[in-house]
């Protein structure tokens, strides 16, 4: 299970993630974002710090929102990553092809 809280940073949404991000709660992220765009935020931050351990399908729906966001004039981000999600995003090279922060105020800053 995935413990998610959404704030908001001038103009970008934060969305922070607490606890497994796998097959079992990559729906509930899914419908977390896809409310988000429906309501017109387009412009995301996900902050990892809290997440221990993602699989394939936790790593895919980062990428389909990543798309989602794009296709609505936006994008995504995603920040603290450490442990084993940090060597996980490295071996998928999702650390080239997405934007990756080492901390919060950083990846929110990225968008001024």
């Amino acid at each position: 299970m995935v413990d998610i809280q959404v704030t908001q940073s001038h103009e970008v949404t934060v969305v922070a993630l607490t606890g497994d991000l796998d097959t079992a709660s990559a729906p509930q992220l899914k419908g977390t974002l896809e409310d988000l765009l429906a309501r017109g935020k387009t412009r995301f931050v996900l902050d990892l710090f809290g997440v221990d351990y993602i699989d394939s399908a936790g790593l895919g729906e980062l990428v389909r929102a990543m798309k989602r966001s794009r296709e609505c004039a936006g994008d995504l981000r995603v920040c603290a990553l450490r442990g084993d999600v940090l060597r996980i995003f490295e071996m998928t090279r999702l650390t080239e092809g997405m934007g990756v922060y080492p901390t919060l105020n950083e990846a929110v800053a990225s968008w001024r």
